[in-house]
């Protein structure tokens, strides 16, 4: 609606003294849409940025995980192995 209204205003050659009244209200109306959208678009945004935080990690829990790793990969090999014989 926002696109046809500006192509119409466009195609008439009106600049925005010669728009009617019911023409800037409908305007605003847009322009308050796309506001709406875009404030929630940004809420999204920041909640899926508050939810990716990551944290560093200290030297004992990176330690922690990579042994934890190695052990998950050995298992895996494990089963795998075990499953062809």
């Amino acid at each position: 609606m926002h696109d046809a209204l500006w192509a119409a205003v466009n195609n008439s050659m009106k600049n925005l003294n010669q728009l009617t009244k019911n023409d800037l209200i409908n305007l605003v109306k847009d322009k308050e849409t796309v506001i709406a959208d875009l404030n929630a678009r940004i809420d999204e945004l920041e909640k899926m940025a508050i939810k990716s935080e990551a944290h560093p990690m200290n030297a004992d829990t990176s330690r922690m995980l990579s042994v934890m790793s190695q052990r998950i990969k050995t298992l895996e090999e494990q089963v795998g192995n075990n499953a062809s014989e």
